[in-house]
């Protein structure tokens, strides 16, 4: 389990590095971008441009222009990563405390109450007590997988929320609404 965690670090710190060089080569088409835009605005449209300079309008177009989606992914991406160990720690630990407050049987339990094994037909599923133990046994990661699922989903809804309550508007819309 730590090679698979050092692995995915290694292979999340890659991506990281290189999210940042696209990230800097895209800042500096942006600023190229803004630069023009800029222009082109002083020279057509001065007066809706009046309250801005150089400086607030390239934010709000940088805010405007700038891809926001490969960064939320790797954070989602990172988040996944970092979120296992306790993921699978509060897991294990509602699990102890479900058994310690008897709300969980035991496999045992679920082979002498559950009747898997010889009655009336003969399916290909049916075996003898061990076998039993671990089909009772796999119950839990069943829940285990959907528990995981959910948490996942969970830190999915959160950053998909994060993503489209900032989402700019249009750059018109922007420079409007920067007005004093």
């Amino acid at each position: 389990m730590l090679l698979f965690f050092v692995i995915s670090i290694a292979l999340l710190a890659l991506a990281g590095g290189l999210f940042w060089r696209w990230r800097q080569r895209i800042q500096g088409e942006i600023v190229e971008g803004a630069a023009i835009e800029w222009a082109h605005l002083q020279k057509h449209e001065p007066e809706f441009v009046a309250h801005l300079n150089e400086a607030s309008f390239g934010a709000i177009y940088s805010r405007v222009n700038t891809p926001r989606f490969p960064g939320y992914v790797l954070a989602v991406a990172a988040t996944f990563l970092l979120s296992l160990p306790v993921t699978f720690g509060a897991i294990t630990g509602s699990i102890w405390a479900a058994g310690k407050l008897g709300l969980l049987p035991a496999p045992v339990e679920i082979v002498d109450y559950v009747r898997i094994g010889p009655q009336t037909a003969t399916q290909p599923w049916q075996c003898d007590n061990i076998c039993k133990l671990y089909i009772a046994e796999a119950f839990s990661g069943f829940f285990v997988y959907f528990a995981v699922l959910i948490i996942w989903l969970s830190i999915v809804a959160v950053f998909s929320r994060r993503y489209h309550g900032r989402r700019p508007g249009y750059l018109r819309d922007e420079i409007i609404r920067a007005k004093p």
